[in-house]
């Protein structure tokens, strides 16, 4: 099937999660501190991108889709960058500034494309809201697909209602997990976990054939239909319950540079090519190509049409 961008222009993916402003602080290391045995860092550049489910976005809109994005950040100067950034892209941000929560932010200090630490700042993580969930609700009509993007901070602290509502509107609904209760994800069609956040929700496996009965077993108690499992250099395997298929599309043979962001990239093109009707096993061949592009880019970073076709 030809990939139509036209068709992209009129499509709309409804993103809701946890967005995180990810700053990069890049320097030269060439002498060791004489207070302690540590690097000193002599900083060149400081860059700030939209991450968590506002990397989403970003990677949705790249692709050619309409965004709507729903969240909660603080009222500061750390929510004011984040949601400036999204809106320069041209996605609809609906995102509650609450004072009695502070913009999450990570800051990762490099030194020649190496981390060398990160500072996590997440003092009174913003909470989903009433007025949040109501600002859902009413974008969940216009959406073509919902993708709930959880980083496990607070704003899908509701997500089987989420779901819910989600599916009596008979909406498309992918889920990038976080956590180790399936129960949480239960009736959404697509699950997208790592392989660590696989273990975390079905436990140790002994092998392939394990996995896969273990699976299948969980996606059967939880009404999960897909689950969307990446495997890091091993590629992707998609499991789906209607007839309990297997298909495993083998990873890139690509150097590995960076895996930050890997997954976000994942579920958004999952989300662009499900909303033009490609099957989900085309969409997944073309979400292992997309992930194996992005994580020879460093940081947070946005994918577009060009690089993976």
């Amino acid at each position: 099937m030809a990939y139509n961008t036209n068709l992209l222009k009129h499509k709309t993916i409804l993103i809701i999660g946890d967005i995180i402003l990810d700053e990069y602080v890049f320097g030269n290391v060439e002498r060791i501190s004489p207070e302690a045995p540590v690097p000193i860092l002599d900083v060149e550049i400081i860059e700030q991108r939209p991450g968590g489910a506002a990397n989403v976005a970003l990677n949705c809109k790249a692709l050619g889709c309409n965004v709507d994005i729903v969240s909660v950040s603080g009222k500061d100067i750390n929510g004011i960058n984040l949601i400036k950034q999204l809106e320069n892209k041209n996605i609809n941000c609906f995102i509650e500034q609450n004072e009695d929560y502070n913009t999450i932010k990570k800051t990762r200090l490099i030194s020649n494309f190496q981390q060398l630490i990160r500072i996590d700042d997440e003092k009174k993580t913003p909470q989903i809201t009433n007025k949040t969930n109501s600002i859902f609700l009413n974008r969940l009509e216009k959406a073509d697909v919902v993708v709930f993007s959880d980083y496990g901070k607070g704003v899908l602290n509701n997500l089987p209602n989420l779901i819910n509502k989600a599916k009596l509107s008979k909406k498309l609904c992918l889920v990038d997990p976080k956590g180790m209760d399936p129960s949480k994800f239960k009736g959404c069609d697509i699950l997208t976990p790592n392989a660590k956040e696989m273990i975390g929700l079905i436990g140790d496996y002994q092998d392939d054939n394990d996995l896969k009965e273990k699976t299948f077993k969980m996606m059967e108690k939880n009404k999960i239909n897909n689950i969307v499992l990446t495997r890091g250099e091993k590629g992707i395997t998609l499991y789906q319950l209607y007839d309990y298929l297997e298909f495993n599309i083998k990873g890139t043979s690509r150097e590995v540079f960076d895996v930050t962001g890997a997954g976000d990239t994942v579920i958004s093109v999952l989300s662009a090519l499900l909303s033009i009707n490609y099957s989900i096993k085309d969409a997944c061949i073309i979400a292992n190509k997309a992930g194996g592009v992005v994580v020879q880019k460093f940081g947070t970073s946005s994918i577009t049409l060009e690089e993976i076709l």
